[in-house]
């Protein structure tokens, strides 16, 4: 069946259409989709923050169905962090929402000519003026929308750090889910759209309902036993944050020393006992893993995530629970990515060590002074604050910073360590979107017992031999998996589904039979298009890594001494994928995918 676009032009209207068959075929949908229109459809050199940029929000033909873990979405555009692809992902129901108004594509170009939302509901599609929301943070935009338009809306919105110009600007989803990695929003933010309200209807028929819920019960089966799935049950992704800490992928002082571990869990542990906990995890979902902690007050913040834990927590080395707390809370309701921000914080807190930068605002672990720059950047100011460029561009402002500043592509790196984790360093030194592993979630090495369903061999976290390959599947499986709209988390941060339930899954939804060799051709295909995109339109395309984490070994601590082979693993990852020595596609690996340039 072929997908449903919407376009919403911001200044002169909208029009619905079918996508061509070739797209729900090759690519199924979602964050294929996305990609598809990216790489046909937008037009060459189109700066970022323009107009004629696109923002393309895409849920999978799973999602709208009764099915958990299906709620989600992916937001896809061209970066301005990077100048090449970049995606942001979340869970929830806004995704679901999207295709039970019959639309499997939302396509938004142009930019308003004053601040803006767009309601959909059915057949209507409409903007309506956003001048009352501006200045509101993400949560109070969710709850003021639907008190206006009733409680069955799902909304995402643009917080402070948007509307300031912020470049790692984030979305947030229904007031509670942050839209990562970084860059979407700051694109959302120059149309002048403060939101986007989609109304709830009924759920969507499947093909075959009785075989959907067989999947579902095995996936829910698995999970209830499974020591990571019970971690991240427990805390969310924080449930990772002991095997991080015992392999020393932790650092300090913008990674020129191991943390302190023993001082961040317990830091993490006296955060997790305050409060009531409350789960905001997704319907019916059997591990939800975002979880609030309600004080005494009445008051809710989000429990700190593995990557605002390992950014704010180690590499800027805040264990104030208070105040850990409080920049949680602050990333959510601002709209900021946690890891961006925490990468900006460091690195220019050690420009200012190294006297790279005369006045000195930031120290290492003060709290109070990382909250103040927070709410700072998210305000509009005459003089922008470079700390609101993103790590790449303040590289470049301050001269002499390249080798330590925490990026790879424009795009800032999450603060797990390369050389204590080899897949998770190769995972950001060739990310399309730039230096974050979480475009794979090859988190493996935090993982106890592996699935066993990853092709061999497996080895340690510091060691090479499989790691290419490895992340390779990785990287088709997490595409697979948003082109499908079935939860990246619980498919691989908690390793809760096969490959063949994901195929039963969508058999069951849409009655399309497809193979192994047809998902791993579709997730291929996906992450080819991304590179190729990357590769045409960034201004820094390279597969590399800062100097600090390849020529400095730390002295001591469980990586003592080691560096992660980087130019041994591209040369296996490019060979494997097919690609030439350069790492781009071959003529031959582009035919036999059907991609043409």
């Amino acid at each position: 069946m072929p997908l449903r676009s919407l376009t919403v032009d911001l200044a002169r209207g909208h029009a619905r259409q079918l996508l061509p068959d070739e797209v729900e075929r090759d690519y199924l949908g979602g964050r294929g989709a996305i990609a598809w229109l990216l790489w046909h459809q937008l037009e060459p050199d189109t700066p970022p923050l323009s107009a004629d940029n696109l923002l393309i929000f895409a849920a999978g033909p799973l999602a709208g169905s009764a099915g958990f873990a299906t709620g989600g979405f992916t937001v896809g555009t061209r970066s301005p962090l990077t100048g090449g692809i970049g995606y942001g992902w979340a869970p929830g129901h806004w995704g679901a929402a999207l295709r039970r108004n019959n639309i499997d594509v939302l396509v938004i170009r142009g930019e308003a000519p004053d601040w803006c939302y767009l309601l959909i509901d059915g057949d209507t599609v409409r903007l309506r003026s956003a001048r009352h929301l501006v200045g509101r943070d993400t949560v109070a935009t969710a709850a003021t929308l639907a008190a206006e338009l009733g409680g069955n809306v799902r909304v995402l919105a643009v917080g402070p750090a948007g509307e300031a110009g912020v470049a790692y600007a984030s979305i947030v989803a229904e007031g509670l889910y942050l839209v990562e990695p970084a860059g979407t929003g700051a694109v959302m933010a120059d149309k002048k759209l403060k939101a986007i309200v989609v109304r709830d209807r009924a759920l969507l028929p499947v093909a075959d309902a009785a075989r959907m819920q067989t999947v579902l019960q095995s996936i829910r089966q698995r999970g209830e036993q499974h020591p990571t799935a019970n971690a991240i049950r427990a805390i969310g992704s924080a449930g990772l944050l002991p095997a991080a800490i015992k392999l020393g992928a932790l650092t300090s002082r913008d990674a020129r020393a191991p943390a302190d571990g023993v001082a961040i869990a317990r830091t993490f542990s006296e955060i997790a006992r305050r409060g009531g906990r409350l789960e905001r995890g997704c319907a019916e979902c059997p591990l939800p893993c975002y979880i609030d902690l309600r004080t005494k007050s009445g008051e809710t913040h989000p429990l700190p995530s593995l990557e605002l834990i390992a950014g704010f927590a180690a590499r800027v080395g805040i264990t104030d629970p208070d105040a850990m707390l409080a920049i949680a809370d602050r990333c959510l309701r601002l709209g900021i990515d946690p890891a961006a921000a925490a990468a900006a914080i460091a690195f220019m807190t050690e420009a200012q060590d190294e006297g790279l930068v005369r006045q000195r605002t930031l120290n290492w672990g003060d709290g109070a002074a990382v909250i103040a720059a927070l709410d700072r950047i998210s305000q509009r100011q005459e003089k922008r604050d470079i700390l609101s460029l993103g790590v790449g561009e303040m590289q470049e402002a301050v001269w002499g910073s390249a080798a330590f500043a925490p990026q790879v592509k424009g795009l800032a790196m999450p603060a797990l360590d390369p050389r204590a984790l080899t897949e998770i360093g190769l995972a950001m030194a060739t990310s399309p979107i730039g230096g974050d592993y979480r475009y794979a979630m090859a988190f493996e090495e935090l993982v106890a017992e592996p699935p066993a369903w990853l092709p061999p061999p497996a080895s340690g976290p510091r060691e090479s031999e499989g790691k290419a390959l490895r992340l390779i599947w990785h990287e088709r499986f997490a595409a697979a998996l948003d082109a499908s709209g079935f939860c990246r988390r619980l498919g691989l941060m908690a390793y809760q589904i096969t490959p063949g339930e994901l195929i039963a899954l969508i058999g069951a939804v849409t009655g399309r039979a497809i193979t192994g060799a047809d998902l791993v051709r579709i997730g291929e295909r996906i992450v080819t298009l991304d590179r190729l995109f990357t590769r045409r339109y960034a201004s820094n395309s390279q597969d590399t890594l800062p100097d600090r984490y390849l020529r400095e070994p730390l002295s001591s601590g469980p990586t003592a001494g080691h560096t992660p082979p980087l130019e041994a693993l591209l040369t296996e990852y490019y060979a494997r994928h097919g690609w030439d020595a350069r790492g781009d596609p071959t003529p031959a690996r582009l035919a036999e995918l059907g991609i043409t340039l």
